[in-house]
């Protein structure tokens, strides 16, 4: 199993961080995009760090807190899963 970090909450070397989560998990030749964090940025760090998004296997969004899976919004076409609570009414002060 090979698991990588597009996005967290500190930058690396190359990667740049943001309030929120995405990894690209590979096992047994299937590839798993686990969260899309708040914006395309999982999408430049990807290219940055080597990782291919146009033939992921599945798209998993973990819950449905905005800096988990609004960047799911640039990444179409995908065969996405969702926990049982992630279209549940969620409450922000900002939006």
């Amino acid at each position: 199993m090979n698991i990588k970090v597009l996005v967290e909450n500190n930058s690396g070397n190359l990667c740049l961080g943001e309030k929120g989560l995405s990894l690209y998990i590979e096992a047994d030749n299937i590839k798993v995009l686990f969260d899309t964090g708040r914006t395309s940025l999982f999408i430049e760090n990807a290219s940055k760090i080597g990782v291919s998004l146009t033939d992921l296997d599945y798209i998993v969004l973990s819950h449905g807190h905005f800096d988990h899976g609004d960047g799911l919004r640039f990444i179409k076409g995908k065969i996405t899963h969702l926990s049982s609570r992630f279209l549940c009414k969620k409450i922000s002060k900002k939006r």
